[in-house]
């Protein structure tokens, strides 16, 4: 462990731009015309309702080809409309436009792309029956390693860390094709640490089909220029890349490593040298949950010029375990409160979007447990989510089967929120 953690820091520190705390700087250099390589751009108000209108008529066209009637293609469209509207709380002002390709959700893929069509069919599916096969599951979490130099104060994979790795190359690759031959939009990989595994990492993002995006979830560690410019090469999509304070001392104390927010910062600056989708994480703990703090990180994740910013409550799993971590009503209003200001306020418009899972899931319900996803821990178990132990069963056994994942899952799948449709 001390071996890794040197070499940690070595990496680390090796590429790393001098980024000042809160006033961070786009690039080494200090040139801000790089800024503007980045094709990144919020939508707002008549470009964002343009899109719109393109993506609403390709979806009545899709709709059309599959229940040949325009009434049932109308009537599935509404239901998804005001299904979407359910779920978010509202109509989102703000549309995330990378690469020439169109995001309104992390968990969505972009438009136009044939994984967008993918999802997008699924969902007729569950409305309005298809002829045609469907996916059942939009994204899978893949924790494809069990090594991690960082010890996370959140970690739910605490258990599993730095032992003998679970897959090799090629089974990292089988559950890769199983899922892509099931139609699943996207992939979510994590550990552990991904990066610690970057050489297969890439493999199995390059053998991937290109009908599925793939999205790296990292601490920023050894996500370096190479490494950032290999995995665009090989087909990722974005990168998920967690950040737990706005303070680099603090984010360091919960990360357990003292260069993990200078990785964080140079993390996002070779993900933008790329034009990859950048997503910033967060476990809004008791002690961070707060209207001042919450603003303080909306404000630097701006400056950073990422596209969203996702929400995690802390749960009592890992290495949190037997610990008093949940969130109160009190948290949850401030969260609702902050989720509704940066994604629905029109001041904010030039903001990141706001992830946020608990308002839907105290709403809506759970789309996890084999309804829209599933998680894959670093032993290979395939649990209801990263959060629910249920070790229903080893993907390893499943793909030398036709065993039907989703459906084996949704039976014992998460119950601390009632299933969504």
């Amino acid at each position: 462990m001390q071996d890794e953690m040197k070499a940690a820091d070595k990496i680390s520190v090796s590429n790393a731009p001098n980024y000042a705390a809160l006033t961070p700087v786009v690039n080494g250099a200090g040139n801000k015309n790089n800024l503007h390589q980045y094709d990144m751009k919020i939508l707002t108000g008549h470009e964002q309702k343009w899109v719109d209108i393109k993506a609403g008529l390709h979806l009545l066209k899709l709709a059309i080809k599959n229940y040949g009637s325009v009434t049932k293609a109308v009537k599935v469209l509404k239901e998804i409309y005001l299904f979407k509207k359910s779920v978010l709380g509202g109509i989102q002002t703000k549309l995330i436009k990378v690469n020439n390709k169109y995001y309104h959700s992390l968990y969505a893929p972009g438009y136009p792309s044939k994984a967008f069509d993918n999802y997008i069919e699924g969902e007729f599916h569950r409305i309005l029956p298809l002829k045609k096969k469907t996916n059942i599951l939009t994204f899978i979490f893949f924790a494809i390693t069990k090594k991690c130099p960082l010890q996370c104060e959140h970690c739910f994979e605490w258990n599993n860390l730095n032992k003998s790795e679970s897959f090799s190359l090629t089974e990292l690759k089988a559950v890769v094709s199983k899922f892509q031959h099931d139609g699943i939009a996207q992939f979510h990989l994590s550990g552990g640490e991904p990066m610690v595994r970057i050489k297969d990492l890439v493999q199995v993002i390059a053998t991937g089909e290109k009908q599925s995006e793939f999205y790296v979830l990292t601490s920023g560690f050894n996500f370096t220029a190479a490494n950032a410019a290999s995995l665009k090469q090989a087909g990722l999509t974005g990168v998920v890349i967690s950040l737990d304070h706005f303070d680099p001392e603090m984010h360091n104390a919960f990360r357990g490593f003292s260069n993990s927010y200078n990785d964080v910062m140079n993390a996002i600056h070779n993900a933008r040298e790329q034009n990859l989708v950048i997503a910033l994480s967060i476990c809004v703990t008791r002690a961070f949950t707060t209207w001042d703090n919450l603003m303080q990180y909306a404000a630097l994740a701006k400056k950073l010029k990422v596209s969203f910013v996702q929400l995690l409550e802390p749960k009592a799993v890992g290495h949190y375990q037997g610990k008093e971590v949940l969130l109160d009503e009190t948290h949850f209003s401030l969260l609702d409160k902050f989720y509704f200001t940066l994604n629905f306020d029109k001041a904010y418009n030039n903001y990141p979007v706001i992830i946020y899972h608990g308002y839907h899931l105290r709403r809506a319900g759970c789309f996890s447990g084999g309804n829209r996803s599933l998680y894959i821990d670093s032993e290979g178990y395939v649990n209801a989510c990263p959060f629910c132990n249920t070790k229903s069963f080893n993907i390893k056994d499943a793909i030398k089967t036709s065993l039907d994942v989703a459906a084996t899952l949704k039976i014992t799948g998460c119950r601390v929120y009632e299933n969504a449709r």
